[in-house]
């Protein structure tokens, strides 16, 4: 199956820049929020093919995460972020170091899991999701 062609939701601070139109430019990476609903995983795929380069989005700081959680505050999902569980740690897809975290209570959760941007915290917490739910998605490419 190919990948889905999809085009970025507008995002109002978008600034002119590096980024497309549409996306943004924010500390020397391009962010474009996709409002189709995709697994985890076949957002990671299309991150990664529309952008060379590109994935799910790592955050790494408080700055970063309300920057985005400020262009998400329309939403009414949970958003896909690059972060997820294999076994018993939590990794960042694009092989980032974890510096930042904005769990929701607790980051337990036994087997494979993903983490998504929390709509009912107004974007600015995760939320430990089951890989396979289909949700909006958040890419990251370095400008």
């Amino acid at each position: 199956m190919g990948v889905p062609v999809l085009t970025p939701a507008p995002i109002a601070g978008v600034q002119a820049g590096p980024c497309p139109r549409e996306w943004l430019s924010l500390g020397g990476h391009c962010y474009g929020y996709f409002g189709q609903e995709l697994s985890w995983r076949r957002a990671e795929a299309w991150c990664k093919a529309a952008r060379g380069g590109g994935h799910l989005a790592s955050l790494h700081t408080p700055e970063e995460h309300r920057a985005l959680a400020r262009e998400e505050e329309d939403d009414d999902d949970n958003v896909w972020i690059g972060l997820y569980r294999r076994v018993s740690a939590w990794s960042w897809v694009d092989g980032s170091r974890r510096r930042y975290s904005a769990w929701d209570g607790d980051d337990v959760a036994a087997g494979p899991h993903c983490a998504a941007l929390e709509d009912a915290a107004g974007f600015m917490s995760w939320d430990i999701e089951s890989c396979s739910e289909r949700k909006p998605f958040i890419c990251k490419y370095a400008a």
